[in-house]
């Protein structure tokens, strides 16, 4: 299966959303975190 049902995005969002509160310390950190959490396709 290709695709992510909404409860699986929504558990990987949050993932990344408390990565960036732990470790982020600027907005441009948070977003690299953002950018390396991303899918590889």
């Amino acid at each position: 299966m290709d695709q992510m049902t909404t409860a699986e995005l929504n558990q990987y969002l949050e993932t990344i959303a408390k990565l960036i509160e732990a470790t982020a310390k600027d907005p441009e950190t948070a977003a690299k975190i953002v950018r390396d959490s991303k899918v590889k396709a």
